[in-house]
Order: structure tokens, then sequence, then C-alpha cells
């Protein structure tokens, strides 16, 4: 929206974080409702997902509306939602949102669609919900006389989502990667092996995070074992990129451990919404309570290479040549002169 078009109205910051706050509790609310069926849980949570990402481009298309005060939603973060009480607020709020930009919006041209477009595409996601959640009401209030909302075409069975089928969640991490400063592909091979994602920063950083391979599991049930994650990271030793893993289920504790420890970036959808390609995890809270015993982390945690190895030169843990591990967090530095006095005729290769 340009200068010189009418601001947005009194009340616009309110209502939209009214919506977005209602938005995270209700995902929170999902993610440990253990009392949902597995498909149901996954559809609602994958469709608020594409209601929320139209939501976020919004935002990012419209000016910054001024602060206003705190009366339209004091929820406390993380807290719990009645599904029915939820879903109809972020309807109210969506249809709030489009009254105005229906008479003040910029031409369409400026933008592959327009934000009136995204917001009632957001407002299809959100009412489907209603057929997934036995608990709310399939007649919304709200969108009683709607004309406009279409929901023919909402199926949470998203195409590309099956048994044996990701590409649906490749291609979700590939436009992240897009968004994040990075060149991406879906289903490469290395060898005789299929690369769900590999990519490559546009403008490099002189970081091992420059060139990165991705493996998506978009399961309903079953957790991730630790040999989904050894291929991953065999793939991306041999690759010479840092490993990525994207999933929609969960992974055991022994997988959890190993991805800390071998830096691997564990991403999950709303991952795929953050402004800037997430860190790994190198830490895991502690349960107890005002006990000051050190923090291990992944680097010290991970050991040594075996005792023979480790007096010779140029022996790191490393996925990308030409760079050490600094630090016991997730830093790198290039190495001048990788080669390091090693004879071996792959030093520095």
């Amino acid at each position: 929206m340009t200068g010189n078009e009418s601001p947005l109205p009194d009340g616009y910051a309110d209502h939209l974080r009214s919506l977005t706050e209602t938005i995270q509790a209700l995902r929170g609310t999902l993610k440990a409702d253990h009392t949902l069926s597995t498909d149901q849980r996954l559809f609602a949570r994958r469709l608020l997902y594409l209601a929320n990402e139209p939501i976020t481009e919004t935002v990012r298309l419209l000016p910054e509306p001024a602060e206003e005060d705190d009366s339209v939603d004091d929820r406390p973060v993380g807290s719990t939602v009645e599904y029915a009480e939820a879903v109809t607020t972020i309807e109210q709020q969506l249809s709030w949102l489009l009254r105005p930009l229906r008479t003040g919006e910029p031409a369409a041209h400026h933008y592959d669609e327009a934000p009136t477009e995204k917001l009632t595409t957001a407002l299809e996601y959100t009412t489907a919900l209603r057929d997934i959640l036995s608990s709310v009401p399939e007649d919304s209030p709200v969108l009683a006389d709607r004309e406009d909302i279409n929901l023919d075409n909402v199926d949470p069975h998203v195409g590309g989502r099956g048994n044996g089928d990701g590409r649906w969640l490749e291609y979700q991490l590939e436009r992240a990667l897009g968004r994040w400063g990075y060149r991406a592909a879906t289903r490469q091979h290395l060898y005789s092996m299929e690369i769900d994602v590999v990519a490559r920063r546009k403008e490099k950083q002189q970081q091992p995070s420059d060139w990165l391979v991705g493996q998506c599991k978009d399961w309903t049930d079953d957790p991730i074992t630790p040999t989904a994650l050894f291929r991953l990271c065999t793939v991306a030793f041999a690759c010479r990129a840092m490993p990525v893993l994207c999933h929609t289920t969960e992974l055991t504790p022994r997988t959890e451990k190993l991805a800390r420890e071998l830096e691997v970036r564990v991403l999950e959808l709303p991952d795929l919404e953050r402004a800037e390609l997430p860190a790994p995890q190198i830490a895991k809270p502690t349960m107890e309570f005002r006990e000051w015993e050190p923090q291990y982390r992944a680097r010290e945690h991970r050991g040594m290479f075996p005792l023979m190895f480790r007096s010779e030169p140029g022996k790191r843990f490393s996925y990308v040549p030409g760079f050490k591990p600094v630090g016991n967090d997730a830093d790198y530095e290039p190495i001048e002169n990788d080669r390091d006095d090693d004879a071996h005729p792959a030093a520095g290769h």
C-alpha cells in the first residue's frame, strides 16, 4: 500500500494481534490434545498452517499499523482454547480485517494476490476446520451471509500427501528455503540415492549452512528413529552439506539426542514460517528447578574421535571441508589452510 493511500482504520492492529494470538493458542491446543484421532489432529494442524500462511503474507504487504491498547485480547501466551470459540474468533477477526480492504486496497498488479484474496483464502481454510473438529458446529454464524466463501477446493488431504508420498512437505521446505535466500530443488540424486531437498545459498556467508541437504518425513503416527537420521547425516556428509530434517510427526528420545549432537536442524511446520533458517538445537531444558549443574551441550556430549585418530592432524567433526567448529554452540569458522600438514592425499579436499 503506497504512502498516498488511506491508512488502515483504527483498531486494525488490535484485531490483527488478536487473530495471530488466537491462531497460536489453537495450534498449541491441537498439538497437546491427544483425545483427537491421529487424522483429526494432523488435518486440523495442516488446515491451520494453510490458513496462517496467507495471513503472514498479508501482514508483510500491508503498512505497519499503529499500536493501540491491549483491550482486544489479553490471553496469556501458551494458553489453551476451546475449539468452537477459537474457530469463531478467527473467522470474526478475518471478516473484520477484510471489510476495510475491500474499499482501500492497492491495485492487484502489485502482488501475486491481493490482500483480500489472501485473507479470503485464510478464511476458507479456517472454516474447513468445522468439518474436522467434532466439537465445532458445522455451520458458521459469522459466514452465514458470505457468498464469496467456497469450501469446495479446500481439502486437508493435500495433493502430494499420502502413504509414501511426501511431495507436499518437500515443496513447503523448498519454498521456505527460497525465502531464506537459497536456491533449492527437490528430489535430486546422489549416485543411487534420492535426496528430498538440496539447497545452496544465493549469497554465500562463508558458513557450512551455505549448503543444505533436507529430508522430509510427512508421517501421521510413526516416530522418526535413528535409522532415518543416520541416512540423512550420511547423505549430508557425502554432499558436504549441513543436514535438515523437516517432519510432521515425533522423534524418539534417542533420535532427538542424536540430532542435537550431529547438529541437525530439525524443523516442524511452524518453523517454516520463520524469518530465517533456524539454528540447530544444542541443549535440552532440564527438568530440575534451581539446580545449577553445568549445562552439557551437544558438542560436549558428542565425544571425540577414536583414540587412534585423535592425534592425527585435520581430524575434526565437520560436514563441510574448510570449516572447523568453534565453541560449544553451533558456530564454525573457515580454515585458511585445511591441510594441517596432513600427508593424506585427500587432505584439504
